[in-house]
């Protein structure tokens, strides 16, 4: 049996055939492809994002390394408790750098939040201000009696206090200046002043103790007599 289709026929296939391809092109450009390409965008989001969240594990991971490290270097400046023992050493190295003498010193540490700061130029002219620390802050303050040969070596002992890796105030100072020179005889004494230096602890954070930065105490000097001692001519000398 024989099928025959006319002209007209093949001509209503064809044009049929075109409608549905472009029905199906239409369909597959206006909503599978846009679908498609959304699939591929989530697709690249999900690996950047996987990249990122794999950058931020390593960062984490060595912030984390490096914790302690940072928690000693902040406590160098603000510790969690006074350290009375190393500000001792951070005066006594003020001292020497400065070529001053310390006479005498008194700590006192201090539990309220408020401080007074007062300085005293050599005209006796005194500023005092008062202002109230951070909850929780607290300071050891240090009285000191000091001499130092002129203003200069003053001036390196204040600034050697200020250059310290603790954060440190000098809350006062006091001193009367030399009398004026009249004669190249007239012996000058050396410069004695009086200032109250405070540092400051956090003692909330008790349970970082155990990362205090450590006491930089210097070496014995092995001496069997710390005294200097001027031997007289003759005398055999005994090993210090």
């Amino acid at each position: 049996m024989t099928v025959r289709f006319s002209k007209r026929q093949l001509f209503v296939f064809v044009l049929l055939l075109i409608v549905l391809g472009a029905a199906f092109s239409g369909l597959y450009f206006y909503m599978l492809y846009p679908r498609y390409q959304q699939i591929e965008e989530l697709n690249n989001t999900v690996a950047s994002e996987k990249k990122i969240l794999a950058a931020t594990k390593a960062e984490i991971a060595k912030q984390k390394s490096s914790l302690p490290e940072s928690v000693v270097e902040l406590q160098k400046k603000i510790p969690v408790k006074p350290l009375t023992e190393q500000l001792l050493l951070d005066l006594e190295k003020a001292e020497v750098v400065s070529d001053s003498t310390i006479s005498s010193m008194t700590f006192n540490e201090e539990e309220n939040a408020t401080g007074e700061q007062q300085k005293t130029d050599a005209s006796s002219k005194t500023e005092q201000s008062s202002s109230r620390l951070p909850d929780g802050l607290k300071k050891v303050t240090v009285q000191l009696t000091v001499q130092s040969p002129s203003y200069y070596q003053l001036e390196r002992f204040l600034q050697t206090l200020e250059n310290l890796n603790r954060i440190v105030s000098i809350e006062s100072l006091s001193f009367t200046g030399n009398p004026e020179l009249t004669s190249v005889d007239t012996e000058v004494n050396p410069l004695t002043y009086s200032v109250t230096v405070s540092a400051f602890y956090y003692p909330k954070l008790a349970k970082l103790q155990n990362m205090l930065p450590q006491i930089d105490v210097p070496p014995p000097s092995k001496k069997r007599n710390p005294l200097t001692e001027i031997i007289p001519e003759g005398q055999p000398s005994s090993q210090q």
